[in-house]
C-alpha cells in the first residue's frame, strides 16, 4: 500500500515551493555564510571593513574600474567594496540578468585579493513601490550569487528584508531587522559583534570583530589610514648606514636593516610574528604568522637592493612592492617572486623573478640553494627593472600589461612570510 504524506507536510512543501525563488542549499567553499555568530568565507571567520562606492557597478567589471577602486580601499586598511545594485527597470519589476555576471566578477576579484564584495540592493531609491518590486526582482536574479554580502537599509527595511530572505534564503543579508547581520549606526551600541554592520562610522575598536561600512569620501580614507597606522610608522628612526659602501652612501642609499633590531619594520598581520635576527645578524623568516615584514615608510620610485638565501628546494618567499594596509599584497601591489628553484629549466609566472602570477622572468638566474642571491629592483614611473645575480630578469613598461596597469604604484615594501625558511641581509634603498 502506498504511503500517504501527512496533510500538513504537503501544505508545508507547497508553501516553500510557492514562496521561495530559491530553495535553501548548503553553501559552497567560497560562499558567505553565518557560523558561530560570525560571517565566514571558506572555513575562516571574516570581518568586512567596506567603503561604499556608488555608481561603480553600472560601469561594468572592466579592470580599469574594479582595480583602482579596490586598491584605494585596501591602501588605507579596509578590505571590502560596497556597490549599488544597478540594472533595474524603471518600476523595479525586472533586473537585467547580466548584472549577476558583473557581481560575480567583482566577488571573484575580491576573493582573489582577500577582499569582500557588498551589494546595496536598493541603492539610494526612496520610492516605496520601486523598492518593493526591486527586492523581489533582485532576489530572483541573484538568489544563487552567494559570494557577496547584501544590505537593505532605510525606514521600510524590516519588511523588505523579510521578503528578500524568504525569496533568497541562501544569501547573507544585513538589515536593521530580519537580516542575518544587524545594521546599526551607533558605535557604542554596536560593541564588538561579528553579526553587526556599523554604518557610517568606525567601530570603537577598528581591529575588532564588528563589520562596518563607510562612505566614499576623503574623510573616510583619512580616518582609515590613521586608524590602521602602525605605531612603528610614527616612531623616530635613524638608519645605520655604516655598513654601506662609500659608493652607495654617496649615491644616496639608505640601510633598511642594521642587523641589530627591527625598529623600522612592522608585521603585516596585526598580531602575527615570523621574523627575527639570527646569531649572524641576518634577518630570517622562521615561522608563519606575520604575512610579511613591512617597511616603516611608503615608497614610490626607488632602487631596492638586498641579498637572500633559501636552504631548501621549492621554498617560497617574495618581495612585495607598493603594499597596502590590508588585503593581498601581491594582488593590490606587486610581488617579485622568490623561490628555491635553481634547477628550473624555463621560467614561468610563479617562478623566481616573476611578477607573481602575471609576467615570467626573462631567464633563470638563481644560485643553488644554500648560496646567497643578490637582487636589485628598480621602479621609475611605469618602468620596472629587476636584476638577479647580475642578470636582468625583468625590464618592461607596467602600463603595457593591463593586469598591472591599475594597481598601486606607491606603498610599503615587505619581505614575504610564506611559511618557508628564508634569510635576508644587506637591505638598502635609494628613492628616485
Amino acid at each position: 500500500m502506498k504511503k500517504i504524506l501527512p496533510l500538513m507536510l504537503v501544505f508545508s512543501i507547497t508553501f516553500v515551493l510557492m514562496g521561495c525563488a530559491t530553495l535553501w542549499t548548503p553553501p559552497e567553499k567560497n560562499d558567505l555564510k553565518i557560523v558561530d555568530h560570525q560571517i565566514h568565507r571558506d572555513k575562516k571567520a571574516i570581518i568586512i571593513r567596506a567603503v561604499h562606492v556608488p555608481g561603480l557597478l553600472e560601469k561594468g567589471a572592466a579592470l580599469e574600474y574594479m582595480v583602482p577602486a579596490m586598491a584605494k580601499i585596501a591602501k588605507v586598511g579596509a578590505n571590502g567594496i560596497c556597490l549599488d545594485l544597478a540594472g533595474f527597470s524603471a518600476d523595479g519589476k525586472s533586473l537585467d540578468p547580466a548584472v549577476a555576471e558583473t557581481i560575480e566578477s567583482y566577488a571573484e576579484r575580491a576573493k582573489d585579493q582577500r577582499m569582500f564584495c557588498v551589494i546595496n540592493v536598493l541603492g539610494d531609491s526612496r520610492d516605496s513601490t520601486f523598492r518593493k518590486n526591486a527586492v523581489r526582482s533582485a532576489a530572483k536574479v541573484l538568489g544563487t550569487q552567494r559570494k557577496a554580502l547584501y544590505i537593505i537599509d532605510g525606514p521600510d527595511a524590516p519588511p523588505l528584508a523579510a521578503s528578500f530572505k524568504r525569496l533568497a534564503p541562501n544569501l547573507v543579508l544585513a538589515a536593521p531587522e530580519n537580516g542575518d547581520v544587524k545594521i546599526m549606526t551607533d558605535p557604542a551600541v554596536a560593541g564588538n559583534n561579528g553579526l553587526v554592520l556599523l554604518s557610517g562610522s568606525l567601530p570603537e575598536e577598528p581591529w575588532g570583530n564588528t563589520n562596518y561600512l563607510l562612505p566614499d569620501n576623503d574623510q573616510s580614507y583619512t580616518m582609515l589610514d590613521e586608524a590602521y597606522t602602525n605605531p612603528v610608522e610614527k616612531m623616530p628612526w635613524t638608519p645605520d648606514n655604516s655598513k654601506l659602501s662609500e659608493e652607495e652612501q654617496a649615491e644616496g642609499f639608505v640601510s633598511l636593516f642594521n642587523g641589530v633590531d627591527l625598529d623600522n619594520w612592522w608585521n603585516y598581520y596585526h598580531e602575527g610574528e615570523s621574523f627575527r635576527i639570527n646569531d649572524d645578524g641576518y634577518l630570517e623568516c622562521y615561522k608563519a604568522g606575520a604575512g610579511g615584514l613591512v617597511t616603516r615608510d611608503r615608497y614610490e620610485d626607488f632602487i631596492l637592493r638586498l641579498e637572500y638565501k633559501f636552504n631548501d628546494a621549492d621554498a617560497n618567499s617574495g618581495i612585495h612592492l607598493w603594499v597596502p594596509r590590508a588585503a593581498r599584497q601581491s594582488k593590490i601591489g606587486f610581488e617579485i617572486q622568490l623561490m628555491g628553484d635553481s634547477d628550473l629549466k624555463e621560467p614561468h609566472d610563479t617562478s623566481t623573478g616573476a611578477v607573481y602570477d602575471v609576467v615570467p622572468a626573462l631567464t633563470v638566474a638563481t644560485h643553488p640553494e644554500g648560496e646567497w642571491n643578490a637582487l636589485e629592483i628598480q621602479t621609475q614611473g611605469s618602468h620596472l627593472k629587476v636584476t638577479l645575480n647580475g642578470i636582468i630578469i625583468q625590464d618592461f613598461d607596467m602600463d603595457e600589461v593591463e593586469e598591472l596597469r591599475y594597481r598601486l604604484r606607491k606603498g610599503f615594501i615587505d619581505l614575504q612570510d610564506h611559511d618557508d625558511y628564508v634569510v635576508f641581509r644587506n637591505i638598502r634603498i635609494k628613492e628616485l
